[in-house]
C-alpha cells in the first residue's frame, strides 16, 4: 500500500485497474485532471508502473473476494475524507460452459468476484462518496449483462444482478450519490482474444472464424476500443451526467 498527500480534487477510486479497460480508466481520469486511486489483486508490478504514471495518490493490493483484500482497501480509503467517483472494472470471465457442465467451484468464484466483491467495495465507498455529494459509481457490466447467450450463464448471471444493485444504491441515496452500469460489447486486445480462443475451442470453430462472426455483428466490422468504453465510464461518474442514474449503458458500438 503507499499514500500519498491527497490534493485538492477529491481522487476517484478505480478497481481492476491493471485490466485493459481499468488502465484505460485511470489513464482517461488522470488526463482530465481527476486524481486515482488504483486497485489491483495479482499484476503487481503493472500496479506499480500504472500508479507511476498517472500519479495516483494511492494504490492498493487485494483480492477483493477475501476479506484481507476488503480490509486493505478500508485501510487504504481511511487515509481519505471523500472520493469524487468510484469505478469498477474488476472482474473475471470465466470458461465457457453449459449450465450443466459448470464447475460449481467456479460458478462460486464468478459470482464473489464480479458481484459480491462489487457490493462490498460499493459499500465501503458509499461514506466518502456521500461526504463529497457529486460524482457517482460505475460498475463495469457486459453486453452478456444483459442478454445471456449460452455457455454463459456464470458471467451473465453474475452481470446481470450489476444492474439491481446499480438501481438499489442510485434509489437509496437519493441523488446524492449516483450509480449506473456501463455494459461493453467485446474490445479488442491481446487479453480478449486469449477469450475469444476459449469460445472457439468449445464452439468447435477456429479462432478467426470465432472473432470473424463476432466483428461481423458491429457496425464498421470492428470491436470497440478499451479507451472508447474508458471515456463512457468517465463521463457517467462525473457531475457532467448528473442527469443519469440508475442506468445501465451499451456501450458495444452497436452490436447486434
Amino acid at each position: 500500500m503507499s499514500i500519498s498527500t491527497q490534493t485538492e480534487r477529491s481522487p476517484t477510486l478505480v478497481l481492476g485497474a491493471t485490466g485493459d479497460l481499468g488502465s484505460a480508466v485511470a489513464r482517461r481520469l488522470t488526463a482530465e485532471g481527476t486524481p486515482v486511486i488504483l486497485h489491483a489483486y495479482s499484476r503487481t508490478t503493472e500496479l506499480a508502473y500504472l500508479a507511476d504514471e498517472t500519479g495516483a495518490v494511492a494504490r492498493v493490493e487485494g483480492d477483493l473476494t477475501t476479506d484481507d483484500g476488503v480490509d486493505a482497501l478500508a485501510e487504504t480509503l481511511a487515509g481519505f475524507e471523500k472520493l469524487s467517483g468510484l469505478i469498477n472494472c474488476s472482474g473475471i470471465n470465466p470458461t465457457p460452459d453449459t449450465v450443466a457442465e459448470i464447475d460449481r467451484s467456479e460458478w462460486q468464484l464468478t459470482l464473489d468476484l464480479n458481484l459480491t466483491s462489487v457490493w462490498r467495495t460499493a459499500a465501503l465507498a458509499l461514506p466518502k462518496l456521500r461526504a463529497a455529494r457529486s460524482g457517482g459509481v460505475v460498475l463495469v457490466s457486459s453486453v452478456f449483462g444483459i442478454r445471456t447467450p449460452s455457455r454463459r450463464a456464470a458471467y451473465g448471471v453474475s452481470k446481470h444482478a450489476l444492474t439491481g444493485l446499480a438501481q438499489a444504491i442510485a434509489q437509496e441515496e437519493e441523488g446524492i450519490v449516483r450509480a449506473n452500469v456501463v455494459a461493453p460489447g467485446p474490445m479488442w486486445s491481446e487479453s480478449s482474444r486469449q477469450v475469444f480462443v476459449k469460445h472457439a475451442r468449445k464452439e468447435g470453430v477456429t479462432v478467426d472464424q470465432y472473432i470473424s462472426y463476432r466483428a461481423a455483428r458491429i457496425p464498421g466490422h470492428r470491436f470497440v476500443t478499451a479507451d472508447a468504453v474508458a471515456k463512457v465510464c468517465v463521463f457517467l461518474a462525473s457531475d457532467v451526467a448528473g442527469a443519469i442514474n440508475g442506468q445501465c449503458i451499451v456501450a458495444d458500438g452497436g452490436e447486434y
